[in-house]
């Protein structure tokens, strides 16, 4: 046991060094993403043209490669598989882009063209690694819940100032307007997704806000590029396609980053609503009517996307509050345990036994039933503690508790008093049948420990503290005849009620 113990805390110093080895930084880690933002600064600054188009492509190259190398090369990397997935997402764009290039250089301007297929594959890469990239925790519905509300009002954003001008757009043939609807439609899918990690995870991993500042400006660049293309402003070699290298490097730079190695603990409940999320929320539920306001004589299409959505909004809405009083039962349970149970072992604390051993005494009084009261304590505990360390003190304390709780009855009240002692209150038990009971919690002790008990019978009259200090002076008794024995105390002395000794004990006080 001696062994297993100290092998148990070398692994866990072990981990501990681990962890604070994958959080210290890593040398040149800055490089990767430096040079992914140098080339974007360089595209931007530079005239558009052949050579502009080539920067372009080996910067989402570079920062493709990038990512692939981190998930490869880097030990110890939390989920690589999602870091691969991006680095297949931006080798998915490197293609398109080169396709477009190509085509947008020599004055060919096929819309849909090879690249669109290229460039919508990014999404659901972009997606797939999200959602590897999660946290894994079955308490997030208020996240998820969050997520939805404002992916809800920007979806009728969406359609009413992206979609709905090119369903209107005489123009446009079928696979055009398919393809033109398929960029807003795949950044509303993915929005979920990011806001979901924002809500979830909040424990300020550099390398996860890397990446979510990396997936907002990719999505800002879609938003920018679409409406660019309606109102006729975007023109290549911009601000706009800057904005999709600066994301690239924020990938790279969060798949680098050391705290890419630290797994997120998402310790928001739903019963968590800060400020400034519960005014993210209440604008994202405005936002809806209003769009309805603004449009209700113009177009009566964005009317009837408004009204579903409210609906959708409403069902939402519900679903939290539902949540949130699910969560605030189930905190207010809990916090009743507390009061009632020990923390460590389950059993009920003092508190608890003052209750319910009033409770059975006005019971005994009224009714002139039996009422007995054992007071148990292990023997030699605090040598266990000091050979096998406190760890497997405190587990033998709860396997002691699950043993003993298999030989009671439903009413009987077993509670910790404090370090390794026990009081068991037995109802309807006279003294015969409390020494039964006991010497079979005596013989159920786990990993071949023993205990001392002394055993009490309630007497007309008599107070709580009274009762208990009889029980306890008769388990005196019994350490001092040898422990690992049960003492019957009597209102004037004490006597042994196991085979350890048949003579009278003096009740010593």
């Amino acid at each position: 046991m001696m062994r297993e113990e100290a092998a148990r805390s070398r692994n866990d110093a072990g981990e501990s060094l681990d962890d604070s080895a994958a959080t210290r930084p890593e040398r040149g880690w800055q490089w990767w993403p430096g040079l992914c933002l140098a080339l974007a600064v360089l595209y931007v600054a530079l005239p558009y043209g052949r050579l502009a188009g080539i920067i372009y492509v080996v910067a989402t190259v570079v920062a493709a490669a990038g990512i692939a190398v981190a998930a490869y090369y880097r030990q110890r990397l939390f989920r690589p598989a999602a870091w691969l997935l991006v680095a297949g997402a931006l080798a998915m764009a490197a293609i398109g882009h080169g396709i477009w290039y190509w085509l947008d250089l020599r004055g060919l301007e096929p819309f849909p063209s090879s690249a669109d297929i290229f460039y919508l594959a990014v999404y659901p890469l972009f997606i797939a690694a999200l959602w590897v990239l999660r946290c894994r925790n079955n308490r997030d519905d208020g996240a998820l819940s969050d997520a939805l509300i404002v992916c809800t009002s920007a979806a009728v954003i969406g359609w009413a100032l992206l979609i709905t001008p090119y369903m209107n757009d005489p123009g446009l043939n079928l696979s055009q307007l398919l393809v033109s609807a398929a960029y807003p439609v795949a950044d509303l899918i993915l929005l979920p997704l990011v806001l979901h990690l924002v809500f979830l995870q909040q424990t300020r991993i550099l390398a996860h806000l890397f990446l979510l500042l990396g997936m907002l400006a990719y999505l800002t660049a879609d938003l920018l590029y679409a409406h660019g293309n309606l109102v006729g402003w975007y023109a290549p070699g911009g601000f706009t396609d800057g904005l999709w290298l600066v994301a690239y490097a924020l990938f790279t730079a969060a798949a680098w980053h050391p705290s890419a190695a630290l797994e997120p603990l998402a310790h928001t409940s739903n019963v968590e609503l800060s400020r400034r999320r519960l005014f993210v929320l209440g604008v994202a539920s405005v936002l809806v009517p209003a769009m309805v306001l603004l449009t209700a004589e113009r177009d009566p299409e964005i009317v009837r996307v408004g009204a579903i959505a409210s609906i959708v909004l409403f069902m939402l809405v519900m679903h939290r509050m539902d949540g949130l009083l699910k969560e605030t039962h189930r905190q207010s349970e809990a916090l009743e345990r507390l009061t009632r149970l020990d923390p460590l072992t389950g059993a009920a604390n003092r508190r608890q036994l003052s209750n319910d051993l009033a409770r059975e005494m006005a019971r005994a009084e009224r009714t002139g039933a039996p009422l007995s009261l054992a007071f148990l304590d292990l023997d030699h505990f605090k040598d266990f503690n000091d050979t096998y360390g406190h760890s497997a003190g405190d587990a033998l304390l709860q396997d002691l508790v699950t043993a003993w709780r298999e030989e009671l009855r439903p009413s009987d009240v077993l509670a910790r008093f404090g370090g390794e002692e026990f009081v068991l209150v037995l109802p309807d038990t006279d003294m015969k049948a409390g020494s039964q009971v006991t010497e079979r919690l005596r013989q159920s002790m786990p990993r071949d420990r023993t205990c001392s008990a002394g055993l009490a019978v309630f007497q007309p009259g008599e107070s709580a503290d009274a009762l208990i200090h009889r029980a306890d002076q008769a388990l005196y008794a019994a350490k001092d005849a040898g422990r690992d024995r049960l003492v019957c105390g009597s209102t004037d002395r004490a006597f042994s009620c196991t085979s350890h000794g048949a003579a009278d004990l003096p009740f010593t006080s």
